[in-house]
């Protein structure tokens, strides 16, 4: 059954993000409201979760729904959507933008598809099985310690800014490297698929975290607990050094 529902959640995913990327390429033309801080949303960020919630209440009524743009409850069994993870860069024509969707059952997350249209990128996994991209068991990168490469978010919560600037110290200091994706799920996946060496976030809600956790999980990273509401996300390899510079800020 779970083969059966990622095989439907891929195709879903990859079907509407022909539809994300052609407004991508058409985006001087988008309605753009501001719900806070630079936290913008589009039309295309809910017309991709409209489509996402028509196609997945055809192909599987019985599942629940909560996306970033409409709401709802997360009650097993249910759909996590992000429509467009990584707008801003969505809006300012940077590539590294995603729809992450991720499947919970009773017993936490049990099918993930991140899909980066820009790249033409599906990475995607389900509980047990593994990860996965294009047919690509992902594996973890042996483990390096000098020179990584993180994946690190920033955001306007002043407390996640003095924690944020003590992991840029510490990084720096050791002659690390940070990059910043803007996109939460794409930042976990490329961790899973070797791009970076880690990825940290002080504050993602559902949608941004749980179907790139599983992804990781099931690549065998260290990985934060599951998010169901509001958390802190990391992922690296285990037995990396960044277990100390990214988790005792947590």
């Amino acid at each position: 059954m779970q083969q059966e529902i990622l095989a439907k959640a891929r195709l879903i995913a990859e079907e509407v993000g022909v539809y994300a990327l052609e407004v991508f390429h058409d985006r001087a033309n988008l309605h753009i409201d501001s719900k806070g801080l630079l936290d913008y949303v589009s039309e295309a960020d809910r017309e991709v979760e409209r489509r996402i919630k028509h196609a997945l209440g055809i192909a599987f009524p019985e599942h629940g729904f909560k996306g970033e743009e409409s709401g709802g409850e997360l009650v097993a069994p249910c759909w996590v959507i992000d429509p467009i993870d990584g707008t801003t860069n969505y809006l300012y024509g940077r590539p590294d933008f995603c729809i992450s969707m991720a499947f919970v059952d009773e017993d936490g997350p049990a099918v993930a598809v991140v899909h980066a249209p820009y790249h033409r990128r599906t990475v995607y996994a389900a509980r047990g099985i593994g990860a996965f991209e294009n047919g690509k068991k992902l594996v973890p990168r042996t483990v390096c310690d000098h020179e990584l490469v993180v994946n690190l978010s920033f955001n306007y919560n002043q407390d996640n800014n003095r924690d944020f600037l003590s992991k840029v110290n510490k990084l720096v200091s050791e002659k690390h490297q940070i990059r910043a994706c803007g996109s939460a799920a794409w930042a976990l996946c490329q961790v899973a698929t070797g791009q970076v060496d880690g990825a940290y976030n002080g504050c993602v809600n559902s949608w941004d975290a749980l179907g790139g956790q599983l992804i990781c999980a099931e690549a065998g990273l260290e990985v934060a607990p599951y998010i169901y509401d509001k958390g802190s996300m990391y992922a690296y390899p285990k037995g990396s050094i960044l277990k100390d510079i990214l988790i005792p800020y947590l």
